[in-house]
């Protein structure tokens, strides 16, 4: 088996990005709260340079080599992911743990589009079903009296930024080692993340334990192991099964947010989250390959 190719393990790395999903969607309250008490960049820095040292403990045990791929490919989706955990940061100040759970989740029904645009795959007519169930959703659980709320606007960019990513990711791992392209993208993230915070005078020490531990748990499963694992999974199965794992990050994201932060959505609310749900099951999920794998 090959450094690249896990396939021989492949139910093991879905089951851990299963577990991987439940610990984002408990990451919406946890990060919802520790932005009453840390900038959104403070925040981030500490997140991804805590996680990027302990990779980086990693890949030096492992030799240290990078090769052109690593690096370059790593910048690149380190760039986009920089970007998506900007707006989703700052979208969380201003929205509700379980719309930016659920909008966040837009991420996998913009993915075709982006691959259209840079990859030049062209969207099939389910994608673009999807694509408008998922647009009405959207509506229903975050409009209104006829306007989105300035948090809602800023998670739905995040969501365009994480399909950005995936595309990005997904195009430049086939060429490099998951460990050292998965270190050198959170590398980048916390990087930038530490200029911005200094530049806009955000940076502080977090003052409260529930903050730190919500840091540390975040930056150390959250982050190192979870990007790992969802690279690794990526590389294991196929895109179609490891789109379906990850429609649960919304669902477990609402869960957590229901019972630990308070959240309550109308019926209507309810409804919209429902469709964003089906509009990316319907975007992902291919009837005839599912049944070819299963047969």
């Amino acid at each position: 088996m090959s450094k690249l190719d896990p396939c021989n393990h492949r139910q093991g790395w879905e089951a851990a990005l299963i577990l991987v999903t439940a610990l984002w969607g408990w990451s919406f309250v946890a990060i919802h709260d520790a932005l009453r008490y840390l900038s959104d960049s403070a925040f981030n820095a500490y997140r991804f340079l805590i996680a990027a040292l302990v990779m980086l403990m990693v890949v030096l045990l492992k030799g240290g080599r990078f090769s052109r791929q690593d690096v370059v490919g790593g910048v690149a989706a380190g760039l986009a992911l920089y970007l998506a955990f900007f707006f989703q940061t700052k979208g969380l100040a201003y929205t509700t743990a379980s719309n930016a759970s659920f909008i966040t989740g837009l991420a996998v029904v913009f993915t075709p589009l982006f691959a259209y645009w840079l990859l030049k795959t062209r969207p099939e007519k389910r994608q673009l079903l999807g694509a408008a169930t998922a647009t009405i959703g959207l509506a229903l659980l975050t409009l209104k009296n006829l306007a989105m709320h300035w948090g809602d606007v800023l998670v739905v960019l995040c969501a365009a930024s994480f399909a950005l990513h995936i595309v990005i990711l997904s195009k430049a791992s086939k060429t490099a080692r998951v460990l050292n392209i998965t270190f050198v993208q959170v590398a980048v993230v916390g990087g930038l993340s530490l200029l911005q915070s200094l530049a806009l005078n955000e940076f502080a020490l977090p003052s409260r334990s529930e903050t730190i531990n919500a840091i540390l748990i975040i930056a150390l499963l959250g982050t190192a192991i979870g990007f790992y694992v969802q690279t690794q999974a990526q590389v294991a199965s196929s895109p179609n099964r490891i789109a379906l794992i990850i429609v649960l990050e919304p669902l477990f994201g609402g869960v957590f947010a229901y019972f630990l932060a308070g959240d309550r959505l109308s019926p209507l609310n309810l409804l919209g989250a429902g469709l964003i749900v089906l509009g990316m099951l319907i975007t992902e999920f291919n009837f005839k390959a599912s049944r070819a794998e299963t047969g």
